[in-house]
Parts: structure tokens; C-alpha cells; sequence
């Protein structure tokens, strides 16, 4: 008998343990559902945000394509100011060879002038049989000076064009 009581305090023991685990299980249950619904809440919520979100944004992509645009544009004006720079680089470059070539132009002009004034020392002592030839030499010498004066007003001219350019030669040429 002790035997069967024994057993029977087991089973009910057992059976105690079975009850309480299956409320315990129940009541866990009951909690993740309950946790499971705020989530479900909170997924509805979130899709609802995404909308107004995404909605509100919309204004944001006309902005973004408007600045993707403008970068475009910027693009092409950069590509068009490097060619420009390379091309007042060698319009520079011309200038400056054109300025040497009339700086030798005009130290030839002065030593035309300053040969043509010897000229003119030698023709004075023939002046009795070379008068006609005088005159027209310094026709030719009075020529030469406006030429001379010319060719220094053209070299300040194309100094001044020159340093004008200069600051467009700053700017950085295309690679």
C-alpha cells in the first residue's frame, strides 16, 4: 500500500508539475502574444511613417534632379573656361613673340636712325652738290622717327594688352 501511495503522490506530484508548467507556458504565451500584437502595431505604424516620409520627400528628388542638372552645366562651362584658358594662353604666347619682334624691330630702327643721322653729318659737308639728295634724306629721317615713335607707342600698347591678359593667363590650363 505504501507502494501505491507512493505512486500515486508521484503522478500527482507529476501531474502538479504538468498543470503549473502548462500555466506557466500559457501565461508566456499570453505575454508574446501580446508583444507580438505591439510589434504588428508598430510594423503598421512604421509602413504608415514610410508613407509620410516618403511622401514628403517627394519635393526633395525635384531638388536633387535641379542640383544634378546644375552640376551638369557646371561641367561643361569648366570644360569650356579650360579650353578658353588654353587658348588665351597661346593668344599670350603670340603677344609675347610679337612684342620681341618689335622690340628687334625697333632697336633696328634706331640703329637705322642713329646711321641715318651720320648720314646726314656726312651730307651737310656736301651739301653744295647733294642738296636735292639732303632734303630727300631727311624726308626719309623724319619718316623713320614717326616710325620709330610709332613702334614704341605699338610696344606700350601691346605691354598694356599684355598685362590685361596676364591675369586670364593665371588661371589653370586644361591637362
Amino acid at each position: 500500500m505504501i507502494t501505491k501511495g507512493l505512486i500515486l503522490l508521484i503522478n500527482l506530484l507529476l501531474l502538479s508539475f504538468t498543470i503549473w508548467g502548462t500555466i506557466q507556458q500559457i501565461a508566456t504565451q499570453k505575454e508574446t502574444n501580446r508583444v507580438m500584437a505591439q510589434v504588428h502595431d508598430n510594423i503598421r505604424l512604421a509602413g504608415k511613417l514610410t508613407a509620410d516620409t516618403n511622401q514628403k520627400l517627394k519635393p526633395l528628388q525635384a531638388t536633387a534632379e535641379s542640383i544634378e542638372e546644375m552640376n551638369t552645366k557646371l561641367s561643361r562651362t569648366n570644360g569650356k573656361l579650360q579650353k578658353m584658358n588654353g587658348s588665351l594662353s597661346r593668344v599670350v604666347e603670340s603677344e609675347g613673340k610679337i612684342v620681341k619682334g618689335l622690340d628687334s624691330l625697333n632697336g633696328n630702327t634706331a640703329l637705322v636712325i642713329t646711321q641715318l643721322n651720320a648720314l646726314k653729318a656726312q651730307n651737310e659737308e656736301l651739301i653744295a652738290p647733294s642738296s636735292r639728295v639732303a632734303g630727300q634724306t631727311q624726308q626719309e629721317h623724319a619718316t623713320l622717327e614717326r616710325l620709330y615713335s610709332l613702334t614704341g607707342t605699338s610696344i606700350r600698347e601691346l605691354a598694356t594688352v599684355n598685362r590685361k591678359f596676364a591675369v586670364l593667363g593665371a588661371l589653370p590650363l586644361p591637362r
